[in-house]
């Protein structure tokens, strides 16, 4: 698909944090495939005001996404302006009932949090687990606090929640940690925070990760990878949050109604490094190899070419990546190709052997073969179906 005409576009999102400039690469990444925006960008949250939102309504502006967390009062102005709007972030069910012209696009909280229990449990004995929320007693950093104390709950262990008040104070934040029984496991609202958290942790002598674990959100490697020891973090799909915000504003502002208004956007993964026990296994080794085949997949590698990239055996590359997603490399690389075959076939009118080249397939009866046994349908009935042209 290739649109006829330019939108202009005013897109918030703070470039000073990783999820900013992400989501941010996620919008490019969807104007690459042949959509052309006149793009004004806000780039932090003091630039953005009800005047400059009205004053853009009044000069014509045809979409708005919202990256930047928005008030109450902010929400009910782009209601009030009926321009086309894609949130990502919380998604606010008043601004939902308001406001038809707008859909929310967030990271899926409870992938995130399960992710981070499954590293937890697997990592060994622990025997105090601990939330720490962000020091603005942000939303979203109370729902993580939430749905991990529910998600350990399930098997049957008990989280201690350290609020806003108690991070920000130092004293009360290293009493909690040095009190709590150890070996303890901390879960951060975010890098930042983490990265707070370890640093009270060494002034109080405490080891990490043998004494105390800590695992941050975000794998902000501005910050991951310069702490002493390097902070393991919980990696959200943030690239494909802005993608899809771009997708589902591209759509309204063509004229759609979007029957569906709130998006999550999973596949968390631990990326594990010194702050975390075993930070030398799986998680770090399928970090590197994802982020290959999400770089290669379209080129025809094989799961030979990860292990090359990993300078490990074939062997032992699958036999860790495995244990830290449940699936093979090679089932990785094929997944991959067939996800962005399903997007050519719902969003673009090329050749079904076209798209066989282009998504690293040499026979296009292979691949034909290949999508019928994944999704139960040939390719034509799944254009005929998805298509959104």
């Amino acid at each position: 698909m290739r649109q006829h005409r330019t939108f202009r576009v005013l897109v918030t999102a703070v470039l000073s944090g990783v999820a900013g400039k992400k989501k941010l690469a996620g919008i490019y990444r969807f104007l690459s495939e042949g959509y052309d925006w006149d793009i004004e960008l806000i780039r932090t949250a003091e630039e953005l005001s009800p005047e400059l939102l009205t004053s853009a309504a009044r000069n014509g502006i045809d979409g708005f996404l919202a990256a930047i967390p928005e008030t109450r009062e902010m929400s009910r102005l782009h209601a009030s302006l009926g321009i086309p709007t894609a949130f990502t972030g919380y998604s606010d069910e008043k601004t939902l009932a308001e406001f038809r012209k707008c859909v929310f696009v967030m990271d899926d909280v409870h992938d995130i949090c399960r992710c981070a229990s499954n590293a937890f449990l697997s990592s060994g004995v622990c025997k105090s687990y601990l939330y720490a929320e962000n020091t603005a007693g942000s939303c979203w950093s109370h729902e993580r606090g939430e749905v991990f104390s529910a998600e350990m709950a399930k098997r049957g262990v008990n989280v201690i929640r350290l609020g806003p008040e108690c991070v920000a104070d130092q004293k009360k934040l290293a009493d909690v940690l040095l009190g709590c029984e150890k070996p303890a496991c901390v879960l951060a609202a975010y890098d930042d925070t983490a990265a707070t958290v370890l640093s009270v942790c060494r002034r109080t002598g405490l080891k990490i990760p043998e004494d105390v674990a800590i695992l941050g959100i975000g794998n902000d490697e501005d910050i991951c990878l310069h702490t002493v020891p390097p902070l393991s973090s919980v990696q959200p799909d943030f690239e494909e949050e802005g993608y899809r915000a771009a997708r589902e504003l591209q759509s309204m502002m063509f004229g759609g109604v979007p029957k569906k208004r709130q998006f999550f956007c999973g596949r968390s993964m631990v990326v594990g490094r010194g702050s975390t026990r075993n930070s030398t296994n799986a998680a770090a080794l399928s970090h590197d190899a994802m982020s290959f085949i999400s770089r290669n997949a379209l080129r025809g590698i094989s799961a030979k070419d990860v292990a090359m990239h990993l300078h490990v055996s074939r062997r032992l590359a699958d036999l860790r990546f495995r244990e830290a997603t449940g699936t093979s490399l090679q089932k990785a690389i094929i997944e991959k190709r067939l996800k962005e075959v399903c997007r050519l076939l719902s969003g673009s009118t090329l050749i079904i052997s076209e798209i066989a080249v282009r998504c690293g397939y040499r026979d296009a009866n292979y691949l034909k073969n290949l999508f019928k046994k994944r999704f139960g349908m040939s390719m034509r009935e799944y254009r005929a179906q998805n298509s959104r042209r």
